[in-house]
Protein backbone atom coordinates (compact mmCIF):
# COMPACT_ATOMS: atom_id res chain seq x y z
CA UNK A 1 0.00 0.00 0.00
CA UNK A 2 2.94 2.43 0.73
CA UNK A 3 4.90 2.02 -2.54
CA UNK A 4 0.97 2.40 -4.75
CA UNK A 5 0.76 6.13 -2.44
CA UNK A 6 4.36 6.91 -3.40
CA UNK A 7 3.13 6.43 -6.55
CA UNK A 8 -0.12 7.77 -6.84
CA UNK A 9 -0.12 10.86 -4.64
CA UNK A 10 -3.83 11.64 -5.33
CA UNK A 11 -4.61 8.14 -2.93
CA UNK A 12 -5.77 9.24 0.25
CA UNK A 13 -6.05 6.08 1.64
CA UNK A 14 -6.77 2.54 1.20
CA UNK A 15 -8.70 -0.27 3.21
CA UNK A 16 -9.26 -3.49 2.79
CA UNK A 17 -12.52 -5.01 4.55
CA UNK A 18 -12.96 -8.73 4.91
CA UNK A 19 -16.94 -9.22 4.73
CA UNK A 20 -17.43 -6.00 4.45
CA UNK A 21 -15.57 -4.87 7.79
CA UNK A 22 -12.45 -2.85 8.03
CA UNK A 23 -9.71 -4.09 9.35
CA UNK A 24 -6.72 -2.60 7.09
CA UNK A 25 -6.37 0.79 6.45
CA UNK A 26 -2.93 2.89 5.31
CA UNK A 27 -1.94 5.13 6.14
CA UNK A 28 -2.85 5.02 9.81
CA UNK A 29 -3.28 8.22 11.96
CA UNK A 30 -6.82 9.70 11.93
CA UNK A 31 -7.99 6.79 9.38
CA UNK A 32 -8.02 3.82 12.16
CA UNK A 33 -11.09 5.28 13.08
CA UNK A 34 -12.76 3.61 10.28
CA UNK A 35 -10.85 0.40 11.55
CA UNK A 36 -14.11 -2.18 12.60
CA UNK A 37 -16.66 -0.08 10.40
CA UNK A 38 -19.40 -2.25 8.77
CA UNK A 39 -19.70 -1.09 5.66
CA UNK A 40 -22.01 -3.49 4.49
CA UNK A 41 -24.40 -1.63 7.29
CA UNK A 42 -23.65 1.75 6.36
CA UNK A 43 -26.96 3.02 5.10
CA UNK A 44 -24.93 5.38 2.56
CA UNK A 45 -22.72 2.86 1.38
CA UNK A 46 -24.49 -0.38 1.41
CA UNK A 47 -26.50 0.86 -2.37
CA UNK A 48 -23.10 1.00 -4.19
CA UNK A 49 -21.65 -1.87 -2.13
CA UNK A 50 -24.35 -4.19 -2.81
CA UNK A 51 -23.92 -3.12 -6.66
CA UNK A 52 -20.53 -4.09 -6.53
CA UNK A 53 -21.45 -7.64 -5.22
CA UNK A 54 -24.09 -8.54 -7.76
CA UNK A 55 -22.43 -6.86 -10.91
CA UNK A 56 -18.91 -8.10 -9.62
CA UNK A 57 -17.06 -4.90 -11.18
CA UNK A 58 -15.64 -1.43 -9.75
CA UNK A 59 -18.37 0.62 -8.19
CA UNK A 60 -17.67 4.34 -7.28
CA UNK A 61 -19.19 6.81 -4.81
CA UNK A 62 -18.86 10.43 -5.68
CA UNK A 63 -16.86 13.00 -6.11
CA UNK A 64 -18.38 13.38 -2.47
CA UNK A 65 -17.99 16.81 -0.92
CA UNK A 66 -16.19 15.97 2.48
CA UNK A 67 -17.56 17.68 5.71
CA UNK A 68 -14.04 18.47 6.66
CA UNK A 69 -13.45 19.48 3.22
CA UNK A 70 -11.92 18.19 -0.03
CA UNK A 71 -14.16 16.61 -2.68
CA UNK A 72 -13.51 12.54 -2.70
CA UNK A 73 -14.04 9.53 -4.91
CA UNK A 74 -14.95 6.06 -2.89
CA UNK A 75 -13.75 3.45 -5.27
CA UNK A 76 -14.77 0.06 -4.27
CA UNK A 77 -14.02 -3.48 -5.57
CA UNK A 78 -15.91 -6.53 -4.42
CA UNK A 79 -13.10 -9.29 -4.18
CA UNK A 80 -14.09 -13.04 -5.02
CA UNK A 81 -11.95 -16.25 -4.50
CA UNK A 82 -12.36 -19.67 -5.65
CA UNK A 83 -11.86 -22.87 -3.38
CA UNK A 84 -12.47 -26.07 -4.28
CA UNK A 85 -14.16 -25.17 -7.73
CA UNK A 86 -16.83 -22.79 -5.96
CA UNK A 87 -16.25 -18.88 -6.23
CA UNK A 88 -17.32 -17.10 -2.82
CA UNK A 89 -17.33 -13.49 -1.78
CA UNK A 90 -14.32 -12.79 0.38
CA UNK A 91 -14.33 -8.91 1.09
CA UNK A 92 -13.54 -5.45 -0.12
CA UNK A 93 -10.89 -3.39 -1.13
CA UNK A 94 -11.83 0.50 -1.24
CA UNK A 95 -9.16 3.19 -2.69
CA UNK A 96 -10.39 6.40 -1.79
CA UNK A 97 -8.93 9.10 -3.86
CA UNK A 98 -8.17 13.25 -3.26
CA UNK A 99 -10.73 14.48 -6.48
CA UNK A 100 -8.85 17.37 -7.23
CA UNK A 101 -5.37 15.80 -7.05
CA UNK A 102 -6.72 13.55 -9.68
CA UNK A 103 -7.79 15.97 -12.39
CA UNK A 104 -4.43 18.24 -11.71
CA UNK A 105 -2.67 14.81 -12.26
CA UNK A 106 -4.43 14.23 -15.10
CA UNK A 107 -3.88 17.20 -16.68
CA UNK A 108 -7.19 18.64 -15.97
CA UNK A 109 -7.13 22.06 -14.18
CA UNK A 110 -9.17 25.20 -14.13
CA UNK A 111 -6.78 27.44 -14.22
CA UNK A 112 -6.03 26.94 -17.93
CA UNK A 113 -5.64 30.24 -19.76
CA UNK A 114 -7.22 29.36 -23.01
CA UNK A 115 -10.44 27.02 -22.13
CA UNK A 116 -12.80 26.82 -19.63
CA UNK A 117 -14.07 23.07 -18.15
CA UNK A 118 -16.88 21.50 -16.60
CA UNK A 119 -17.18 18.31 -15.65
CA UNK A 120 -20.95 16.39 -15.15
CA UNK A 121 -21.12 12.97 -12.96
CA UNK A 122 -24.51 11.83 -13.37
CA UNK A 123 -27.00 11.47 -10.76
CA UNK A 124 -26.58 7.58 -8.50
CA UNK A 125 -28.82 6.40 -6.34
CA UNK A 126 -31.23 9.30 -5.68
CA UNK A 127 -28.40 12.03 -5.51
CA UNK A 128 -28.31 14.83 -7.35
CA UNK A 129 -25.74 15.42 -10.52
CA UNK A 130 -21.82 16.69 -9.37
CA UNK A 131 -20.83 19.51 -11.49
CA UNK A 132 -17.13 20.63 -11.06
CA UNK A 133 -15.80 23.81 -13.03
CA UNK A 134 -17.94 26.53 -15.23
CA UNK A 135 -21.56 24.31 -15.78
CA UNK A 136 -22.67 27.24 -17.85
CA UNK A 137 -20.31 26.22 -20.75
CA UNK A 138 -22.36 23.14 -21.38
CA UNK A 139 -25.49 25.30 -22.38
CA UNK A 140 -22.77 27.22 -25.23
CA UNK A 141 -21.59 25.24 -28.00
CA UNK A 142 -18.89 23.23 -25.68
CA UNK A 143 -17.21 20.28 -26.68
CA UNK A 144 -18.02 17.03 -24.73
CA UNK A 145 -16.04 14.04 -24.23
CA UNK A 146 -17.06 10.87 -22.43
CA UNK A 147 -14.99 9.12 -19.65
CA UNK A 148 -15.99 5.51 -18.54
CA UNK A 149 -14.60 5.60 -14.70
CA UNK A 150 -15.77 2.38 -13.68
CA UNK A 151 -19.56 1.88 -13.65
CA UNK A 152 -20.01 5.37 -14.07
CA UNK A 153 -19.65 7.60 -17.44
CA UNK A 154 -18.64 11.27 -16.96
CA UNK A 155 -18.84 13.96 -19.24
CA UNK A 156 -16.04 16.74 -20.07
CA UNK A 157 -16.92 19.65 -21.36
CA UNK A 158 -14.38 22.47 -23.17
CA UNK A 159 -15.10 25.74 -24.10
CA UNK A 160 -12.43 28.46 -25.23
CA UNK A 161 -12.63 31.38 -23.13
CA UNK A 162 -12.82 33.80 -26.20
CA UNK A 163 -15.36 31.53 -27.81
CA UNK A 164 -14.95 29.14 -30.85
CA UNK A 165 -12.75 29.94 -33.76
CA UNK A 166 -12.37 28.36 -36.97
CA UNK A 167 -8.71 27.34 -35.76
CA UNK A 168 -9.84 25.78 -32.44
CA UNK A 169 -8.83 21.83 -32.33
CA UNK A 170 -11.03 19.80 -29.65
CA UNK A 171 -7.48 17.83 -29.09
CA UNK A 172 -6.73 19.26 -25.60
CA UNK A 173 -9.88 17.72 -24.04
CA UNK A 174 -9.77 14.67 -25.43
CA UNK A 175 -6.39 13.84 -24.61
CA UNK A 176 -6.58 15.39 -20.95
CA UNK A 177 -9.96 12.78 -20.26
CA UNK A 178 -8.25 9.66 -21.44
CA UNK A 179 -5.40 10.87 -19.19
CA UNK A 180 -7.54 10.67 -16.54
CA UNK A 181 -9.49 7.31 -17.58
CA UNK A 182 -5.99 5.48 -17.77
CA UNK A 183 -4.51 7.02 -14.13
CA UNK A 184 -7.68 5.68 -12.22
CA UNK A 185 -7.74 2.18 -14.11
CA UNK A 186 -4.14 2.03 -12.91
CA UNK A 187 -4.60 2.59 -9.51
CA UNK A 188 -7.28 0.34 -9.41
CA UNK A 189 -6.03 -2.65 -11.24
CA UNK A 190 -2.81 -2.25 -9.73
CA UNK A 191 -3.94 -2.44 -6.14
CA UNK A 192 -6.77 -5.21 -6.72
CA UNK A 193 -3.68 -7.58 -8.39
CA UNK A 194 -1.45 -6.60 -5.30
CA UNK A 195 -4.22 -7.76 -2.38
CA UNK A 196 -5.44 -10.97 -4.10
CA UNK A 197 -1.63 -12.02 -4.47
CA UNK A 198 -0.86 -11.24 -0.90
CA UNK A 199 -3.69 -12.49 0.48
CA UNK A 200 -3.91 -16.05 -1.30
CA UNK A 201 -0.40 -16.24 -0.11
CA UNK A 202 -1.14 -15.94 3.30
CA UNK A 203 -3.94 -17.86 3.56
CA UNK A 204 -2.00 -20.58 1.83
CA UNK A 205 0.24 -20.66 4.52
CA UNK A 206 -2.38 -20.41 7.02
CA UNK A 207 -4.15 -23.84 5.56
CA UNK A 208 -7.32 -22.78 6.53
CA UNK A 209 -10.87 -22.21 4.42
CA UNK A 210 -10.47 -18.23 3.99
CA UNK A 211 -14.81 -17.98 4.97
CA UNK A 212 -14.82 -20.13 7.91
CA UNK A 213 -11.63 -20.13 8.86
CA UNK A 214 -12.00 -24.26 9.66
CA UNK A 215 -9.34 -26.57 8.00
CA UNK A 216 -9.12 -26.31 4.32
CA UNK A 217 -9.42 -29.65 2.32
CA UNK A 218 -6.01 -30.88 1.73
CA UNK A 219 -4.98 -29.83 5.24
CA UNK A 220 -7.52 -32.28 6.76
CA UNK A 221 -7.66 -34.67 4.56
CA UNK A 222 -3.12 -34.80 5.26
CA UNK A 223 -4.48 -35.43 8.92
CA UNK A 224 -7.11 -37.81 8.39
CA UNK A 225 -4.50 -39.98 6.28
CA UNK A 226 -1.89 -39.96 8.95
CA UNK A 227 -4.10 -40.66 11.69
CA UNK A 228 -5.99 -43.83 9.82
CA UNK A 229 -2.51 -45.17 9.56
CA UNK A 230 -1.77 -45.24 13.11
CA UNK A 231 -4.76 -47.82 13.37
CA UNK A 232 -5.84 -46.13 16.67
CA UNK A 233 -9.27 -46.75 18.48
CA UNK A 234 -12.49 -46.23 16.19
CA UNK A 235 -12.70 -42.93 14.30
CA UNK A 236 -15.45 -41.52 11.87
CA UNK A 237 -15.72 -39.21 8.94
CA UNK A 238 -19.34 -37.51 9.36
CA UNK A 239 -20.55 -35.80 6.15
CA UNK A 240 -22.80 -32.46 6.37
CA UNK A 241 -24.90 -31.03 3.10
CA UNK A 242 -26.99 -27.94 3.59
CA UNK A 243 -30.09 -29.09 1.79
CA UNK A 244 -30.86 -26.89 -1.71
CA UNK A 245 -28.21 -24.19 -0.44
CA UNK A 246 -28.65 -22.24 -3.59
CA UNK A 247 -32.23 -21.35 -2.58
CA UNK A 248 -30.41 -19.12 0.20
CA UNK A 249 -28.07 -17.55 -2.27
CA UNK A 250 -30.71 -16.98 -4.86
CA UNK A 251 -33.08 -15.61 -2.66
CA UNK A 252 -30.85 -13.25 -0.59
CA UNK A 253 -27.39 -13.32 -2.46
CA UNK A 254 -24.24 -14.65 -2.20
CA UNK A 255 -23.49 -12.51 0.62
CA UNK A 256 -26.05 -13.74 2.71
CA UNK A 257 -24.94 -17.55 1.59
CA UNK A 258 -21.69 -16.98 3.15
CA UNK A 259 -22.70 -16.05 6.38
CA UNK A 260 -25.26 -18.55 6.88
CA UNK A 261 -22.17 -21.13 5.95
CA UNK A 262 -19.95 -18.76 8.44
CA UNK A 263 -22.39 -19.52 11.03
CA UNK A 264 -22.82 -23.22 10.10
CA UNK A 265 -18.97 -23.52 10.79
CA UNK A 266 -19.49 -21.71 14.11
CA UNK A 267 -22.31 -24.50 15.08
CA UNK A 268 -20.67 -27.41 13.90
CA UNK A 269 -17.41 -26.56 16.27
CA UNK A 270 -19.36 -25.46 19.36
CA UNK A 271 -21.02 -29.24 19.04
CA UNK A 272 -18.15 -31.16 18.58
CA UNK A 273 -15.36 -31.80 21.19
CA UNK A 274 -11.86 -29.74 21.33
CA UNK A 275 -10.21 -32.36 18.91
CA UNK A 276 -12.34 -33.40 16.77
CA UNK A 277 -12.01 -31.40 13.34
CA UNK A 278 -14.04 -29.70 10.75
CA UNK A 279 -13.24 -28.79 7.51
CA UNK A 280 -14.93 -26.68 4.75
CA UNK A 281 -15.13 -29.11 1.78
CA UNK A 282 -16.22 -26.99 -0.91
CA UNK A 283 -19.69 -24.87 -1.18
CA UNK A 284 -22.05 -25.72 1.27
CA UNK A 285 -20.41 -29.02 2.42
CA UNK A 286 -18.63 -29.71 5.68
CA UNK A 287 -16.24 -32.85 6.75
CA UNK A 288 -16.20 -33.66 10.55
CA UNK A 289 -13.45 -36.21 12.32
CA UNK A 290 -13.80 -37.92 15.23
CA UNK A 291 -11.27 -39.93 17.36
CA UNK A 292 -11.39 -42.18 19.97
CA UNK A 293 -14.86 -43.66 19.63
CA UNK A 294 -15.97 -46.54 22.17
CA UNK A 295 -19.23 -47.37 19.96
CA UNK A 296 -20.89 -46.52 16.95
CA UNK A 297 -23.60 -44.99 19.17
CA UNK A 298 -21.45 -42.43 19.57
CA UNK A 299 -21.57 -40.79 16.68
CA UNK A 300 -25.32 -41.18 16.31
CA UNK A 301 -25.15 -38.97 19.52
CA UNK A 302 -22.84 -36.58 17.84
CA UNK A 303 -24.92 -36.67 14.40
CA UNK A 304 -27.96 -35.79 16.42
CA UNK A 305 -26.69 -32.80 18.20
CA UNK A 306 -25.68 -31.15 15.16
CA UNK A 307 -29.03 -31.86 13.33
CA UNK A 308 -30.38 -30.49 16.78
CA UNK A 309 -27.97 -27.17 16.50
CA UNK A 310 -28.58 -26.87 13.25
CA UNK A 311 -32.57 -26.11 13.50
CA UNK A 312 -32.21 -23.43 15.07
CA UNK A 313 -33.03 -20.70 12.83
CA UNK A 314 -30.28 -18.72 11.69
CA UNK A 315 -30.61 -14.68 11.80
CA UNK A 316 -29.46 -12.64 8.52
CA UNK A 317 -29.94 -9.05 9.60
CA UNK A 318 -34.02 -8.97 9.64
CA UNK A 319 -34.65 -12.14 8.55
CA UNK A 320 -34.68 -15.66 9.97
CA UNK A 321 -33.79 -18.14 7.66
CA UNK A 322 -34.27 -21.93 8.78
CA UNK A 323 -31.63 -24.44 7.52
CA UNK A 324 -31.62 -28.29 7.25
CA UNK A 325 -28.60 -30.46 6.72
CA UNK A 326 -28.60 -34.14 5.52
CA UNK A 327 -25.52 -35.92 6.84
CA UNK A 328 -23.71 -39.13 6.32
CA UNK A 329 -20.83 -41.06 8.13
CA UNK A 330 -18.86 -43.97 7.95
CA UNK A 331 -16.71 -45.52 11.00
CA UNK A 332 -12.87 -46.73 10.79
CA UNK A 333 -12.26 -49.95 11.06
CA UNK A 334 -16.19 -51.10 10.24
CA UNK A 335 -16.89 -49.37 7.20
CA UNK A 336 -13.24 -48.71 5.70
CA UNK A 337 -9.77 -48.41 6.67
CA UNK A 338 -8.72 -46.35 4.15
CA UNK A 339 -9.18 -42.43 3.78
CA UNK A 340 -11.24 -42.99 0.21
CA UNK A 341 -13.30 -45.54 1.28
CA UNK A 342 -14.42 -43.89 4.45
CA UNK A 343 -15.70 -40.70 2.73
CA UNK A 344 -16.95 -43.00 -0.31
CA UNK A 345 -19.64 -44.72 2.12
CA UNK A 346 -20.00 -41.45 4.26
CA UNK A 347 -21.42 -39.73 1.00
CA UNK A 348 -23.44 -42.34 -0.20
CA UNK A 349 -25.27 -42.44 3.38
CA UNK A 350 -25.18 -39.01 2.98
CA UNK A 351 -26.71 -38.63 -0.43
CA UNK A 352 -29.13 -41.91 0.82
CA UNK A 353 -30.44 -39.40 3.75
CA UNK A 354 -31.21 -36.47 1.67
CA UNK A 355 -33.06 -38.71 -0.80
CA UNK A 356 -35.31 -39.91 1.97
CA UNK A 357 -35.87 -36.43 3.53
CA UNK A 358 -39.71 -35.81 2.53
CA UNK A 359 -39.30 -31.70 3.01
CA UNK A 360 -36.64 -29.55 4.18
CA UNK A 361 -37.12 -26.49 5.94
CA UNK A 362 -34.10 -24.29 4.29
CA UNK A 363 -37.08 -22.39 2.43
CA UNK A 364 -38.94 -20.72 5.79
CA UNK A 365 -37.67 -17.73 5.31
CA UNK A 366 -39.41 -14.83 7.47
CA UNK A 367 -38.73 -11.45 8.70
CA UNK A 368 -38.20 -10.46 12.60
Amino acid sequence: AEMILEKHDSIENIAVAPDGVVQYIYPDGQNQLAVGHDLIKDPQRYPYIKKAINERSTVIQGPVEAIQGGIFLFNRKAIFMTENGQERFWGLCVVTINFDKLMANSGITLDDEEYLLALNVPAVVGENDFFWGDSTIIEKEAISHPISIGDQEWELFIYPRIGWTDNESNWFGIEAADGLYVQLSIILFIFVLWHLNRYAQQAEAAKVDLLTGTLNKNTFKKYVVRNLKKKKNRQALIIIDINKFKAINDTYGHLAGDRVIKEMAHRLTKVLRGKDLVSRWGGDEFVVYVDDLESQCDIEKIIKRIHREVAHPFQIDETLIQVDVSTGYACYPDDGTHYQELYKKADHKMYANKALSEETQYSNFYEI
